[in-house]
């Protein structure tokens, strides 16, 4: 009798648990539904890029991943100094790089590098209201204004990620640009909601929309006009066979054109528009280190500034604070892209973007 009452108590407390483990694979199972993860799947920096991620950045095999979580450091500004997470993820001789950060203003050519590799033409919008870009080799996302508020002397805070050579010539199919594309956006966001978390903030990200590959570079014709911009030619004295790729669309808050010429895989000569005052700031004191003011008749809502190889302007428009901005990386034929190309495109841009006229004066 008393042997029948201890199978009995057993085998209850086995169903018990048997239920117990049953529902726990259940809820991991919904969780995994709607994060698109599998139940204990090994997920990678900070559990925000899973396995499907992975398969499609990489195509499957093993990956080992070494990271640092997103976090302030404990002084600065209200407590906060600066924002740092990073995030490598290797599989064979490939890998894919992560970096939380804040593009912060008045370090001036500091954020220089940034904007060459994440603003560049080869990036186009992500879509569904996301302030981001993606192309085949890296996309970047900035967290929202309630996570991390940008301001007058600091930049977005920005979820970036690299994975490949980013040269100006694309060797890869339309179809391969795409798919690659649509992986690093989705990785990018996927990461962006779980810094959010780490750091405290409410809320998520959608997917990204979109999956348009970069656009494709052509060559410059024989009347030298580039960046589809009234007015705007490129020097005879820059160099031969120059060929010219451009940001797609008008209303985007980055638009860069971008020239090489001979034989150059990277862009020597660059005319940007940053319209958002979150990232156009983060380039805030290159109007005083950069060199001469650049004067603009009867305007006093602008200031620039004029160097051979870099050249940039704040002004007013509308609600906005934009940033143009102009770039000679090969002095090669001399230094005369900016001298002869950025007053017509600041003045084109200004009238594009209702700025008024805004007629700027290189110093000698």
């Amino acid at each position: 009798m008393i042997q029948e009452e201890r199978r009995g108590s057993r085998r209850r407390l086995l169903g018990s648990l048997a239920l117990a483990i049953s529902g726990a694979l259940l809820g991991a199972g919904l969780v995994a539904w709607r994060t698109h993860t599998l139940p204990f799947a090994d997920s990678r920096c900070w559990d925000s890029v899973s396995s499907g991620d992975l398969d499609a950045l990489f195509g499957g095999g093993d990956t080992g991943a070494s990271e640092v979580r997103p976090a302030w450091t404990p002084n600065g500004v209200e407590g906060r100094g600066s924002l740092d997470g990073t995030c490598r993820v290797t599989s064979g001789d490939r890998q894919l790089d992560i970096h939380v950060h804040r593009l912060t203003g008045g370090l001036g050519k500091d954020n220089l590098p940034w904007a060459e590799a994440f603003l560049s033409a080869s990036l186009t919008p992500l879509g569904h209201g996301l302030l981001g870009m993606a192309s085949d080799t890296r996309a970047w996302v900035a967290l929202p204004s309630g996570c991390v508020d940008p301001s007058a002397f600091s930049g977005y805070a920005v979820v970036d990620v690299a994975m490949g050579y980013d040269g100006f010539w694309d060797s890869r199919s339309r179809d391969a640009q795409i798919t690659l594309r649509k992986a690093l956006a989705r990785t990018a966001v996927h990461v962006t909601n779980g810094s959010m978390a780490a750091l405290g903030c409410s809320g998520s990200l959608p997917e990204p929309g979109g999956s348009d590959p970069a656009p494709t570079p052509r060559p410059v014709g024989a009347d030298r006009r580039i960046c589809g911009v009234a007015g705007v030619r490129l020097p005879r004295d820059v160099g031969s066979n120059p060929s010219v790729r451009m940001t797609s669309g008008t209303d985007d808050p980055v638009r860069t054109c971008d020239v090489v010429a001979g034989d150059s895989d990277h862009p020597q000569y660059r005319l940007e528009t940053v319209r958002r005052d979150g990232l156009g700031g983060a380039f805030a004191g290159l109007e005083s280190s950069t060199g001469p003011g650049i004067p603009a008749e009867g305007r006093r809502d602008m200031v620039g500034a004029y160097a051979p190889t870099l050249a940039v302007v704040y002004a007013k428009c509308r609600d906005d604070s934009v940033l143009f901005m102009a770039q000679q990386k090969d002095g090669t034929h001399g230094y005369t892209f900016i001298r002869q190309a950025f007053p017509a495109y600041v003045a084109a841009e200004a009238g594009r973007l209702g700025c008024g006229p805004l007629e700027i004066r290189i110093p000698d």
